[in-house]
């Protein structure tokens, strides 16, 4: 039953679902298109100047994600991540590609390279994406 001046609620199964858009469904959109639009920023900044890539993708990643500090910092982090797996992956087929990928150091290589790239582009992209959100405000 429908309360004038209170929200919409649906009964199912006594549990009350609420019916209608939020606030946070375009916070959280511009979350994750700032953050898929900073990784392929980083991936190809990343190539031509390597220290740079990070803090430009994180701090677009962080502009476009909108709110406070942290939500814009979050989103250059997921873009860093998300940057990282790409280049992980195009490194590690680099890797096994060779001879000596029948050998496990090759496996064991990868795997610290995905470390060594995943920390590097995140915390890199974190920090652009705060200074994103400091700069937004």
């Amino acid at each position: 039953m429908h309360i004038p001046g209170k929200p919409p609620y649906l009964y199912e199964k006594s549990f009350y679902v609420f019916v209608g858009e939020t606030r946070m469904d375009e916070t959280n959109k511009n979350f994750w298109i700032g953050a898929v639009i900073g990784a392929v920023i980083i991936i190809i900044i990343d190539l031509l100047i390597s220290f740079l890539g990070p803090f430009i993708g994180g701090f677009v990643a962080g502009y476009i994600a909108k709110g406070d500090v942290v939500n814009a910092g979050k989103s250059g982090l997921v873009a860093g991540i998300l940057a990282a797996i790409v280049i992980s992956i195009v490194v590690y087929a680099g890797v096994i590609s060779h001879a000596i990928a029948g050998y496990i150091p090759a496996v064991g290589t990868g795997f610290l390279l995905y470390i060594a790239i995943t920390l590097y582009l995140a915390i890199f992209a974190f920090l652009g994406g705060a200074i994103a959100g400091a700069f937004r405000k």
